[in-house]
């Protein structure tokens, strides 16, 4: 049975909103395959467009520039990621044994592609536009949350938000130590769990 006007427009907003979301899969899809076989250097906005079936014009409403694009990628990877870890948070019983295991496992997503890895430290690290800014507020949010739950630890870790945001600011200080000023990713993870203890021990509501 053919629709109404009436039904027709109110289904119609619902079905653009698919269509747009599958093109932005498609286009953060292309751009992963490309820069990952080509290098980012290599790959050209019009490869990508080409590769996710769209024109570039289309492309442009999503992503204004390569780099644009490559945050795009890391925000959709690394909040699946973030949002596996979290679901099933890990076991240890201490705090700093937990956090430690969900910055490594982070850092096991930027160990596939050091390179890739690099240039998006310094797109974060600089000024960003508008809409950069709103593909990783969604991602920070998950991560902060995730971090805060595990800091409670009970309920003995006092200001856990804070001392979570806290201690993502270690994690990423380590990150650009090892991807950016070339140390060893070891000996980063070893200081940043040295870091996270103080942090914790100084903020436990019985210290």
């Amino acid at each position: 049975m053919a629709l109404t006007d009436e039904q027709e427009a109110a289904v119609a907003p619902g079905r653009r909103e698919r269509n747009k979301l599958q093109k932005r899969a498609r286009i953060v899809a292309a751009a992963r395959d490309l820069f990952g076989r080509q290098g980012f250097a290599s790959t050209t906005t019009q490869q990508i467009a080409d590769a996710a079936d769209i024109g570039t014009g289309t492309l442009f409403l999503y992503a204004r520039t390569k780099e644009d694009l490559l945050v795009m990628v890391f925000r959709d990877e690394m909040l699946e990621t973030a949002r596996q870890i979290f679901a099933a948070p890990p076991a240890a019983p201490d705090v700093v044994d937990r956090l430690m295991a969900v910055f490594n496992r982070m850092a096991d997503y930027h160990a596939g592609d050091t390179d890739l890895a690099r240039l998006l430290l310094r797109e974060l690290v600089m000024s960003q536009t508008e809409s950069r800014r709103s593909d990783i507020d969604e991602l920070m949010d998950a991560i902060h949350d995730g971090l805060s739950a595990i800091i409670q630890d009970g309920g003995r870790v006092a200001n856990a938000p804070l001392v979570a945001r806290s201690a993502f600011a270690l994690y990423y200080f380590a990150l650009i130590s090892w991807l950016g000023a070339g140390q060893d990713r070891g000996w980063c993870m070893r200081l940043l769990r040295e870091q996270l203890a103080n942090l914790i021990n100084g903020n436990r509501v019985d210290a």
